[in-house]
């Protein structure tokens, strides 16, 4: 399957997003950083989900038992106890029928995963090998020794250490006298996360019980000084100066189908000033965007080759989608991939500087391992490896000298907007 790029910023919504700002210096800011952002659809973070709590049971050969992270209910409402199980005996009954009402949130969504799971994996005695939100009574009855945290994303960390703070006594009792083990598994987590969970629950082995798709989603690196001052200045036009960069600064760069997390910039989802329309109004998703979350997002491939100092076969790659026989998705990845690690990008650090999964990652490298070109074992790019990349970064120059028309009339759709933290203005190179 040939790749196709996808940007964000190209979407009518997103164009007329854009028009909002007031110079054309903010206009070409703010596309380029819309570009920056990862877009997950729902059937990616489903797969994903499901196959990490999978794999995590297997890898444990014992039955889990699974909890969506879950922000607590306002008082005025009395909700179910998932450890305890039915309503709190502490609770008033006259205060029942207050505020019954409720928002319904990403945990819903990751309730109703678990629950599938749970009903795929029950065994004849109607147990299951993965239990959704078993009561206390439950775990000790099926002898459980694993508990598991699931969420979507960990931006702030503070979500996750509120839902922590809830868990009862004896639940914490256990986990320190070692009869129980707590796993958490996400979807992605930021550094201000990571920081957050580590102050909060100093004993919590985050280096091996801290399971995620994408290794860390951090939007800051993504940000050139221009972003970052755009989402600033914007920001306190909207009143979100504080925390322009999303809540508690958490800068994530990951919008879910399923819905906005605040920890993004809130010029993007903040949809309460009279003269400011949100991409993402009040962090919910346009319908006519939906057909973007399937995409393939080869631009920020590009984007990060061209900052790490592979500007030849970025445009190679860029010339590829139009000329000659097509790469394959597969291919198109391979040979970034290649270019990143001959740059010095670390293997281990491969998907967070491109936003993909571990497993998709390792699956790419063992493709170029079986065609020669990556050694698996020693994490480096064979002679042969090195030399595919060099012909194939000099296809561009060949083409260029032949004088062949490789572009067409909107130059923006193969070069990067900005070099070095600089705007490219129009009818300039570099």
């Amino acid at each position: 399957m040939s790749p196709k790029i996808l940007r964000l910023s190209e979407h009518p919504l997103s164009q007329h997003w854009i028009t909002q700002f007031c110079t054309c210096t903010d206009r070409a800011v703010a596309s380029d950083f819309l570009n920056q952002i990862k877009l997950v659809s729902n059937r990616e973070f489903e797969t994903s989900i499901e196959e990490a709590l999978i794999t995590l049971q297997t890898k444990l050969n014992s039955t889990i038992a699974v909890y969506p992270v879950a922000p607590p209910l306002p008082e005025e409402i009395v909700g179910y106890d998932p450890f305890n199980g039915g309503i709190p005996k502490d609770a008033e009954v006259e205060s029942r029928e207050i505020g019954r009402r409720r928002k319904y949130g990403s945990e819903d969504r990751v309730g109703h995963i678990l629950s599938k799971l749970q009903d795929g994996y029950r065994k004849g005695s109607g147990a299951s090998l993965i239990e959704c939100t078993p009561t206390l009574k439950q775990i000790d009855t099926q002898g459980i020794r694993h508990i598991v945290l699931v969420d979507d994303v960990c931006g702030s960390g503070k979500r996750i250490t509120d839902y922590w703070h809830a868990i009862p006594r004896r639940v914490k009792s256990l986990l320190s006298l070692k009869k129980l083990e707590l796993w958490i598994v996400l979807y992605t987590f930021t550094p201000a996360g990571r920081k957050k969970l580590h102050n909060v629950m100093p004993n919590f082995p985050i280096h091996d019980h801290l399971v995620t798709v994408i290794p860390e989603a951090e939007l800051k690196v993504r940000l050139t000084p221009e972003m970052i001052k755009l989402c600033s200045n914007y920001g306190r036009i909207i009143g979100r100066k504080k925390d322009s960069l999303g809540y508690r600064d958490s800068a994530c760069p990951i919008v879910f189908e399923h819905g906005c997390p605040n920890n993004l910039p809130p010029i993007l989802w903040v949809n309460q000033i009279k003269d400011w329309k949100a991409l993402f109004p009040n962090r919910s998703i346009p319908t006519e965007m939906r057909q973007y979350f399937d995409g393939s997002y080869t631009d920020r491939a590009v984007h990060e080759l061209w900052s790490s100092n592979q500007p030849k076969l970025s445009l190679s790659l860029l010339d590829s989608l139009d000329h000659g026989n097509p790469l394959t998705s597969e291919q198109w990845m391979l040979l970034t991939l290649l270019g990143l690690r001959l740059r010095g990008v670390e293997e281990v650090n491969l998907p967070n500087r491109l936003l993909i999964s571990i497993e998709e990652c390792r699956c790419i490298l063992k493709i170029g391992s079986d065609m020669g070109l990556y050694d698996l074992s020693l994490k480096n790019i064979t002679d042969l490896g090195k030399e595919v990349v060099r012909r194939f970064k000099e296809r561009f120059e060949k083409r260029r000298r032949k004088g062949v028309d490789l572009f067409d009339n909107d130059l923006s759709n193969y070069y990067p907007s900005q070099c070095e933290g600089k705007l490219l203005c129009p009818g300039k190179t570099v």
